[in-house]
Parts: C-alpha cells; sequence; structure tokens
C-alpha cells in the first residue's frame, strides 16, 4: 500500500510539473495587453490640465501604435483627437468611432454628467 501511494504522489508531482510547463508557454504565447486611456472632457472644445496630460502620455506610448481608436461623443473626441496629433499621433492611425446614445437627463446644478464627457483612447 505504501508503494502504490509513493507512485500516486510522484505521478502527480509528474502531472503537475507538466501543467506548469504547459501554462508557462501558453502565457508567452498571449500577446501583451492593449492600452486604455479615459479623458473626461471639459465644455466647450477645451482639455482640462489633467485630461490633456493623459492626452499626452496616451500619445507618447501610441507612438508606435498601428491603430489608435478614439470612442465618444464627436464634440468631445474632436479636441482629444488634435491633442493626439500635435503630440505625434499620425491622422492615419486615429479611429473615431461615435456613440450614438440618447442624452442623459442634466443634475439640478447644470453641470454636465461625466458620462457625456468621456472619451476612451485604446490602441
Amino acid at each position: 500500500m505504501r508503494n502504490l501511494g509513493m507512485a500516486i504522489l510522484a505521478g502527480g508531482l509528474l502531472v503537475g510539473m507538466a501543467g506548469a510547463a504547459t501554462a508557462q508557454n501558453i502565457a508567452s504565447a498571449v500577446p501583451a495587453p492593449k492600452k486604455d486611456f479615459v479623458v473626461f472632457a471639459d465644455r466647450g472644445t477645451a482639455l482640462s490640465p489633467t485630461a490633456a496630460a493623459t492626452v499626452r502620455n496616451a500619445a507618447s506610448e501610441a507612438s508606435t501604435a498601428r491603430q489608435v481608436t478614439l470612442i465618444g461623443r464627436a464634440e468631445n473626441i474632436a479636441p482629444v483627437k488634435g491633442e493626439l496629433i500635435r503630440h505625434g499621433v499620425a491622422p492615419e492611425a486615429i479611429v473615431v468611432k461615435q456613440e450614438a446614445r440618447a442624452p442623459i437627463a442634466k443634475p439640478m446644478d447644470g453641470l454636465a454628467d461625466p458620462i457625456d464627457r468621456r472619451v476612451e483612447i485604446k490602441f
């Protein structure tokens, strides 16, 4: 009985090591994750200093990307796209996907809901 227990233990260790090697090979075959940035545009066509800094960071990381996708409302995408181009992203690499959501009711204080001002930058 003791020999059977040792055989099961040794077999389990061998199977466990083979499984780890397979998992390691699979992990190295998976491509690096894509980058995502989120910017909240101010009212109008301006970007806040924080939003502009985020777009600059995205531009520096996306300089070698084949495609940079902007997702959001048209009025918010325009300043983000302009800032990306100013900081070295090729205009032909930028793909715009406009969201066609219904407008969200405005809060009582008159400020725009941040979800309406959101622009996603993906590459």
